[in-house]
């Protein structure tokens, strides 16, 4: 009688399998839909407090301490949330993605080859 035996490594075929499934399943899972509503009062990992409103189909975020606009023209565009985040200091815009995570607000911006990512917490 033949016995088959395992080759070393022959399940590691199997395994990226299942961790590209999971990364996918988790990946849809966190994202949200053109409904989800921002809302609300945000705390800034940089600190102060930001009132995220609707108008339309776009949301808009000011810093309620100094009044100014942080956030402007986040909408729901190819499959994800896009908007402008404003630097308060100097009022350089950048183009955003952003996306909810439980109570957090996630926010990578880019520029050039490096990103960043802001993180805010609803309040």
């Amino acid at each position: 009688m033949t016995t088959l035996k395992k080759a070393k490594g022959s399940n590691y075929l199997g395994n990226l399998f299942m961790v590209i499934f999971l990364f996918l399943t988790v990946s849809f899972a966190s994202a949200q839909d053109a409904d989800y509503d921002f809302s609300g009062n945000w705390k800034s990992n940089q600190g102060p407090v930001v009132l995220i409103s609707k108008s339309g189909d776009t949301f808009k975020g000011e810093n309620v301490e100094h009044n100014k606009l942080v956030l402007e023209d986040l909408k729901y565009t190819d499959g994800e949330w896009k908007g402008i985040l404003i630097k308060p200091q100097d009022g350089s815009k950048y183009d955003c993605t952003a996306v909810v995570k439980g109570n957090k607000l996630l926010f990578t911006v880019k520029k050039g080859i490096m990103s960043k990512t802001i993180t805010w917490v609803k309040q």
